[in-house]
């Protein structure tokens, strides 16, 4: 576990909503690069097979894309998600420490799950998206809660 912590709004629709202020429990964050990145939306889905086991665990879950309302509304329709997904809007992925690389050119995604005071419980981060999400490891720590 570490001690950094997150603070940030993303949008639900046009409703600012403030991480981790507005968290009624713990909650997987899964920010994707961009919402046309192949991987990244698979991993979406891959969570969104996982919900049961999420649920069971308490824990809530909110996709994040970079972009705006529209089109994390178009992100929850291609992969049927039933979970939330927010727009960050280009900002929220720096507050969560997610940083452009490669001269400033290639967003990071990642996985988090963060507590109700924003402390991080658990990250995995990578420029490469494939990377950002790894459902083995993910359900190990699920085993660990």
């Amino acid at each position: 576990m570490t001690t950094a912590s997150v603070s940030f709004t993303v949008k639900n629709g046009s409703a600012p909503f403030t991480i981790p202020t507005a968290l009624t429990r713990k909650t997987v964050l899964y920010f994707m690069r961009a919402a046309t990145c192949a991987q990244c939306n698979r991993h979406t889905r891959d969570l969104e097979k996982m919900s049961t086991q999420l649920k069971n665990k308490d824990l809530d879950t909110i996709i994040i894309v970079p972009e705006d309302a529209t089109t994390a509304e178009k992100v929850k329709e291609r992969n049927r998600l039933t979970m939330r997904v927010m727009a960050g809007e280009g900002g929220a992925h720096a507050l969560a420490g997610l940083d452009k690389k490669a001269f400033g050119l290639i967003q990071q995604s990642g996985t988090l799950v963060i507590d109700t005071d924003g402390s991080v419980l658990y990250q995995r981060v990578a420029t490469n998206p494939e990377s950002s999400f790894n459902g083995k490891e993910f359900a190990a720590y699920l085993e660990t809660l």
